[in-house]
């Protein structure tokens, strides 16, 4: 028996492919999620550095301090917009998720002690990611106003005043005998228990008072016919899903292989390569079929409206089905079985759809791992009907374009390849 265990022990350790499968996939794939779901490190969110647009309409000098002052905090990295309709473009083609807007008033503001005309315009599609981001805003700008004071103590009490509203003659005199030390307390409080001011920063009512509100502004929202959940359960779910059955249909040429089937084929007047084109041809049309189905389903069962832009939904699902159809032949073409394609396939298929965005929102992630996002077949399908559902971008435009050219970049190179590893493993049948 354990000459038996022995023998198996050292075939499974010659094969290389084998070994990778169940020892340095694995690890790779569990690295991968945890980068993906912000867990490698106690600080691993704390540490998330978060580039913030900026546009400054005041350009005075209380607004450029308190534009150095939000730089320099470490989750925050100021990105400067000269013009504010550059930056709302952006928005509405997914280039950046919000813009800070400083508006013309800033310096007064603070001098009087009245409200900060400040907005942080944004996409609802990274609401999640903005409200921890406008945590840190509220906290920061209380700190910018208090400081921006210096010693002046009649801002402060002009904020008292409308705090204590039309009170007695006896309450506002109580309240300006008092001021001075309550002055005083304030500021060492607010030095001393910077959590507690935070946790003053998510009452709306204290930050009227004290001039600090952010006003929010969402420039891309969702409507009765579209709601961002069912766009990403849909987008994601269809690409990850369309993944694993192109995989099974690109296989089926080791099981020609295996069976004969191949081998006879190819003693027919048929050239070889017209046997990958076959099998590409059919993986392609299964592949459009089944997106058609899935979208024709969200349609029917969660009312997705798939009509707004018809030519555009067609087009973006032709060309995710042959970016990912490519995908499932270039595995058939570098295997050696069928058990090695499923092995690799979900491996990688998992690792692609978790920092391409099928399985979480990419805005989750890390910076690091939101840019290696772009590897992946998903991204750019997903982002491509973002474009079409949310963003509601014509065909026409550049940033929708670019979506398809990158899955037509990547189907043709996986193409090339399939072609290269086909001729060297598939037709090696004797």
């Amino acid at each position: 028996m354990l000459v038996l265990v022995f023998k198996d022990l050292k075939l499974f350790f010659t094969d290389k492919r084998s070994v990778l499968l169940t020892f340095l996939l694995p690890i790779a794939l569990i690295t991968m999620f945890a980068y993906a779901f912000g867990g490698a490190g106690k600080d691993s969110h704390n540490n998330k550095e978060y580039e913030l647009p900026i546009c400054d309409l005041d350009n005075s000098d209380a607004s450029k301090k308190a534009i150095t002052e939000l730089d320099s905090l470490k989750s925050i990295h100021i990105v400067k917009y000269a013009a504010l309709n550059t930056a709302q473009e952006a928005i509405k083609k997914g280039k950046i998720n919000a813009v800070l807007i400083l508006h013309k008033g800033f310096s007064d503001s603070i001098a009087n002690g009245n409200a900060m005309p400040v907005e942080l315009q944004y996409d609802e599609a990274k609401e999640m990611e903005i409200s921890m981001l406008q945590q840190s805003l509220f906290q920061t700008f209380i700190q910018i106003k208090y400081s921006s004071m210096g010693s002046s103590n009649k801002p402060m009490l002009k904020m008292f005043d409308k705090m204590i509203g039309n009170s007695d003659k006896k309450t506002k005199e109580k309240v300006h005998s008092q001021f001075d030390s309550l002055y005083s307390s304030s500021g060492k409080g607010m030095e001393q228990e910077p959590d507690r001011t935070k946790a003053k920063t998510n009452n709306n009512s204290f930050l009227n008072y004290m001039g600090t509100d952010i006003k929010m502004t969402k420039l891309l929202k969702a409507d009765n016919d579209n709601v961002l959940g069912l766009i990403q359960a849909v987008a994601g779910t269809a690409i990850m899903m369309l993944l694993f059955s192109v995989t099974g249909m690109g296989a089926s040429l080791l099981d020609e292989k295996q069976e004969g089937t191949l081998k006879k084929i190819l003693y027919s007047p048929v050239y070889p390569i017209n046997i990958l084109f076959g099998k590409m041809i059919f993986t392609n049309l299964i592949s459009i079929f089944q997106l058609i189905v899935m979208f024709i389903y969200a349609y029917i069962v969660f009312q997705l409206d798939i009509f707004q832009n018809l030519f555009a939904l067609i087009t973006m699902i032709v060309f995710t089905a042959y970016a990912c159809s490519s995908f499932g032949v270039l595995l058939a073409s570098v295997a050696k079985s069928r058990q090695q394609v499923q092995g690799l396939s979900s491996l990688i298929i998992l690792v692609m759809s978790c920092i391409g965005g099928s399985m979480i929102p990419t805005f989750i992630m890390p910076i690091f791992m939101q840019k290696i996002s772009v590897f992946s077949v998903n991204y750019w399908g997903i982002q491509g009907f973002y474009d079409i559902f949310w963003r509601k971008l014509p065909i026409s435009d550049i940033t929708f374009l670019s979506r398809i050219a990158m899955l037509f970049i990547i189907g043709t190179t996986l193409n090339i390849i399939a072609f290269k590893m086909f001729k060297k493993n598939i037709l090696n049948i004797i």
